[in-house]
């Protein structure tokens, strides 16, 4: 279900540049599974594709988002007394939202924050997702837009550039 973005004032035209739409940040690269496949495949494609969440296919339907976490969680209640269990992917999809392309920055973390969820899928009704945008995502493009002294990427960099390497006898 697509989230609704209606009903909120429009911004001033002096701001609209400062929250930018998702589709400004958001990976258009899904790394996607289906619901049959076991943990240690989703574990193995998570790592093969550089990914931490993978959007859980059933057919032309998204039907959850498996994330890292959710996968190591599966993997050790696996381990038991008597050995290796299997336990398929479905066991730990979790629900997904999907927002449009238009949504902010701002509005996206606060659905983030309500949702408590750390992922959005971005797409629309007709053509399903077409990208993913993560709580990190959000953090770069939110940090780089930030008003202050100087822009997180400055601060980070500068903090590299500093620090201290003990020197070896």
């Amino acid at each position: 279900m697509i989230e609704p973005t209606t009903g909120e004032r429009p911004a001033p035209p002096e701001t609209l540049d400062e929250d930018p739409a998702l589709r400004t940040v958001m990976s258009h690269r899904l790394v996607a599974v289906d619901p049959a496949v076991s943990l240690a495949t989703a574990l193995q494609l998570m790592i093969a594709g550089g990914v931490r969440h993978l959007p859980v296919f059933d057919g032309p339907s998204c039907v959850g988002i498996v994330t890292e976490t959710d996968v190591l969680r599966g993997l050790a209640a696996c381990r038991g007394p008597y050995g290796s269990a299997t336990l398929p992917l479905e066991a730990v999809t979790r629900p997904v939202r999907i927002v449009a392309p238009e949504t902010s920055l701002h509005a996206a973390a606060a659905l983030m924050d309500a949702s408590k969820v750390d992922v959005l899928l971005v797409g629309d009704e007709t053509d399903g997702p077409t990208g993913i945008v993560t709580a990190t995502d959000l953090i770069r493009a939110l940090g780089a837009t930030a008003p202050g002294d100087a822009r997180v990427t400055d601060v980070l960099t500068s903090a590299k550039s500093t620090r201290h390497r003990p020197e070896r006898p």
